[in-house]
């Protein structure tokens, strides 16, 4: 009895002398962001199908995914957007859903390269949220958000931000 005692005493403080203290937090490269939006992602909808953010923001995304399937939160110049819903269409569904939407293992969230400039992208499981860190551009342009999973950007699951400097 001791010995279980001391062995689940051992295992509590060593899982946490060794925890990852970082999690979460932004790299050292990384900007802080200044802004958090709140977006809610429901069944083939957005609860916003407009922001505003002042050119050169780091904005925080929380996306809640308040529906009973898998979403994505894509966010991007239009021709990124295009680009990526080109991909999607093709049956290379990079972030790991299989043709229903449901999520498997390794997909993938987080910045994207498409020549271009960088976007940013993020699948969300079936009431859980997730956590987006994107830098608006300083200039130009129009702006998407938008869920590529198949059928859903065609159901409406898209919006755009205005880059405002008065956001």
């Amino acid at each position: 009895m001791k010995f279980l005692f001391l062995l689940f005493t051992f295992a509590a403080v060593s899982t946490s002398a060794l925890a990852d203290t970082g999690h979460g937090q932004p790299q050292k490269n990384e900007p802080q962001p200044s802004r958090t939006i709140d977006v809610q992602a429901g069944s083939m909808w957005f609860d916003s199908d407009t922001l505003q953010i002042e050119p050169g923001t780091t904005v925080r995304f929380r996306i809640e995914n308040v529906s009973m399937i898998s979403h994505e939160f894509a966010i991007g110049s239009s021709r990124m957007q295009q680009m990526h819903r080109e991909m999607m269409q093709q049956g290379g569904d990079h972030h790991g859903a299989d043709d229903n939407g449901n999520m498997m293992s390794g997909h993938h969230d987080g910045m994207m390269d498409h020549g271009e400039s960088q976007s940013a992208a993020v699948t969300i499981a079936p009431g859980e949220t997730e956590t987006l860190i994107w830098t608006a551009p300083d200039q130009g342009g129009v702006i998407e958000y938008a869920c590529f999973l198949p059928g859903h950007y065609e159901a409406g699951m898209k919006g755009t931000v205005t880059l405002n400097s008065n956001s």
